[in-house]
């Protein structure tokens, strides 16, 4: 038997036959010239309520001046828990927006570290990574019917041209449910990304002054915090009393750490015009000289008024550094003797009041998902009626904390003490402010003080229409410890008596970056994304009902489709 020929085809058959070739002709000519077209130009669409994979302007501006190869290795890779997987899946989703921006200059690899490492080399390794400034932490995996405990660095190091650094993915907070920490590490994964690709970018073209001349903290105490921000600016020491008004201006923010002795009339002066012509300044002061030092010789010890002489600066700018010292029952621990053994003195750590630990505002893009920062010897902060100047409270107590009024009596005893809630709610409601961010218009605190026609040639500013400012209560918070005996300064945050990092150290960069850079960088910590988690107990009420609908609606839906498919044909063929 002879087949048909294509020719011998019937004339309506060839006709459709040919319009189907031409359409599929046309399709794919229109698809090459839309892409010929649309090549030179680039953009992604993200369909996510939350833009979650939508870089911002600042993030991308980063991506695109990575103009060389720069590799990421990022050690979130192995078997962990659902909530780490989460978060490996939204870094390396977040990397790919990155390198997107970058041209493909950004490239990435995940591994895990401790793959096939015994327990010496999985502690060499713990080390090597703790040097560069990555933080282990322990999660428990389920194998099979028990569990293991399992060290995760949740971490990358970053390489570009010839210099290494290093990002934690992990934002623990304090209080907060593992769900919750995962998703705040989820939020600031960008943040972190772009923060590193600044350090690794960035031009220091900036200038930073931390002020002396009124017994603020040495060189030694401020070592690691400019350490920290010489990453990213130009960071000096400079004597004020010896500088003319007009020499501050050259500074982009100047930071006032823990002054101790009277800040004279010409220095505030100074001070007060580099704020009127839109100088930045980081205040950190204190109002009572209180001392773990004191308590060496005795354990008692009452607390004297510094006689800074700042009081009426801040009233004008719109807050009050009150004279007490805050105690709170959410506090960091003290070392204290608790006897002889064998002829040795025995130490334990207590908990000590008068070391708030204190989370930051989590509607503060500012402080947003820093860890709990560390306060000692701290007082509260009262914010004025002042319409022109918007606050917001970056830190504050917690509800159970009170106000002790100076002076205070501080006795190590205190730490011995059984202390309960309702010691601290009786006389208060606790909340303290401890930290503020002042925006807006500022009056010259020598707006009716200065008589210009004594010094013409001396520029006077009355006012400063949009301006901030930072102040925080404590100068410690910018302190770090130092061994005495050794010289060996220790990070920025971390107490080496209780061995616990806290978030000072961020808490500083911050507060610098959202005075000083331009760049944008710090709003990206604003980015939030909702937690959408299920319903534990309405999955284990349904869980038998929605099982059967998984698993027989599909079977259901094909016996359906058979049904018509079989009835359709039998009516076409049937004939």
């Amino acid at each position: 038997m002879v087949k048909k020929s294509q020719t011998n085809l019937p004339k309506g058959k060839r006709s459709l036959k040919f319009q189907s070739m031409l359409q599929l002709a046309m399709i794919t000519t229109i698809v090459v010239i839309l892409n010929l077209l649309l090549n030179p130009y680039f953009f992604r669409i993200d369909l996510t309520k939350e833009k979650r994979y939508s870089l911002g302007d600042a993030s991308r501006n980063l991506a695109a001046k990575v103009t060389e190869p720069l590799y990421v290795k990022v050690f979130l890779e192995g078997e962990f828990p659902a909530g780490f997987k989460r978060l490996s899946r939204a870094t390396r989703e977040m990397l790919d927006e990155f390198s997107a921006y970058s041209h493909g200059n950004i490239q990435y690899e995940f591994i895990d570290p401790f793959v096939n490492a015994d327990a010496k080399k999985t502690e060499d390794i713990i080390l090597e990574l703790g040097n560069k400034g990555l933080q282990p932490t322990n999660v428990q995996i389920k194998k099979e019917d028990e569990f293991a405990q399992k060290i995760l660095i949740p971490g990358a190091l970053m390489y570009y041209k010839g210099k290494e650094f290093s990002l934690n993915l992990l934002k623990s907070q304090f209080g907060q449910d593992p769900e919750s920490v995962i998703n705040s590490s989820v939020e600031l994964l960008e943040y972190e990304i772009a923060n590193a690709l600044r350090k690794a970018t960035q031009e220091k073209t900036k200038k930073i002054a931390i002020i002396e001349d009124h017994g603020e903290l040495g060189r030694w105490e401020l070592a690691e915090a400019q350490a920290m921000l010489s990453q990213f600016y130009e960071v000096e020491r400079l004597p004020l009393s010896i500088q003319v008004p007009q020499a501050l201006n050259k500074y982009a923010g100047i930071i006032i750490a823990k002054p101790t002795k009277e800040i004279p009339e010409f220095d505030k002066f100074k001070i007060d015009q580099y704020i009127m012509n839109g100088g930045k300044v980081l205040w950190l002061v204190e109002s009572q000289l209180a001392e773990m030092d004191s308590l060496r010789k005795e354990n008692i010890f009452m607390s004297s008024t510094y006689p800074v002489n700042i009081d009426d600066m801040l009233f004008k700018y719109g807050v009050r550094i009150n004279g007490n010292i805050i105690q709170d029952l959410q506090c960091n621990g003290i070392p204290v003797l608790s006897g002889l053994k064998d002829g040795v003195p025995q130490q334990k750590l207590l908990p000590w009041p008068f070391y708030p630990v204190a989370p930051g505002n989590e509607n503060s893009p500012l402080v947003k998902g820093i860890e709990p920062v560390w306060f000692q010897f701290a007082s509260s902060i009262d914010t004025l009626n002042t319409p022109d100047i918007r606050k917001t409270v970056l830190y504050q107590s917690s509800p159970y904390s009170r106000a002790l009024n100076a002076p205070v009596r501080v006795d190590l005893n205190t730490a011995r003490l059984d202390l309960q809630p309702e010691m601290f709610r009786r006389n208060s409601n606790g909340n303290f402010i401890m930290g503020v961010l002042l925006e807006g218009k500022f009056i010259s605190n020598f707006q009716y003080r200065y008589d210009a026609s004594r010094t013409p040639d001396l520029p006077f500013k009355d006012k400063v229409e949009n301006n901030k400012m930072i102040v925080i209560s404590d100068g410690d918070v910018i302190r770090n410890q130092v061994k005495l005996s050794t010289g060996e300064v220790y990070p920025l945050g971390y107490d080496r008596y209780t061995q616990e990092t806290f978030g000072n150290k961020k808490l500083i960069q911050n507060c610098i970056d959202y005075l000083c850079d331009d760049s944008g960088i710090i709003e990206i910590r604003s980015k939030e994304i909702k937690l959408r988690l299920l319903d534990k107990g309405k999955v284990k009420r349904d869980r038998n009902f929605w099982t059967g609908i998984n698993i027989g609606l599909p079977i259901l839906l094909i016996l359906i489709f058979g049904f018509i498919n079989k009835i359709i044909r039998k009516r076409k063929y049937a004939a």
